[in-house]
């Protein structure tokens, strides 16, 4: 599997998350000082609460572009061939009898990507699986939390 399509797809996902998030705080910060979410009366937060929501989505936004900072900056890193489980490595695993694709990257854990009609979930090194596995070569077993079995079929 081409990494760089796979590092491309997952920076292509976090920039729409960003712009989802810029959107909606934008969105949020409108209505805050609308005349619509004018308070009525003293129990009437209508107006607060969208400005609380607004700042979480910027908070939000803020986070996805420094994702987005980091992938470009770890590019070459996570372009890398990888002969264990590392930053970078696209893991093809056999979980509990299914086949399963991993991408490790330092962020976006549970992100799942769409690459050469094939699925991948990102995981980060923190990750409860990529602790399990790290370091790991193809052929080699681990155990699950679970209690399961799972097996390396092959790392690029």
């Amino acid at each position: 599997m081409d990494k760089n399509s796979v590092v491309d797809a997952l920076l292509d996902s976090l920039k729409a998350e960003l712009n989802n998030a810029v959107a909606a705080s934008q969105d949020a910060a409108d209505y805050a000082v609308n005349e619509e979410a004018r308070a009525e009366s003293k129990w009437d937060t209508q107006g607060l609460e969208a400005s609380y929501l607004a700042a979480g989505q910027a908070e939000q936004a803020r986070q996805w572009a420094e994702s987005i900072e980091i992938l470009e900056r770890s590019r070459k890193e996570l372009l890398a061939e990888n002969s264990k489980i590392a930053l970078g490595a696209v893991v093809h695993c056999e979980i509990l009898g299914e086949e399963e694709r991993f991408f490790v990257a330092p962020v976006a854990g549970g992100q799942v990507l769409e690459v050469n009609e094939a699925t991948l979930t990102v995981l980060t090194p923190q990750s409860p699986l990529a602790t399990r596995m790290w370091g790991m070569k193809a052929g080699q077993d681990f155990t699950l939390a679970n209690g399961g079995t799972a097996r390396i079929l092959d790392i690029a």
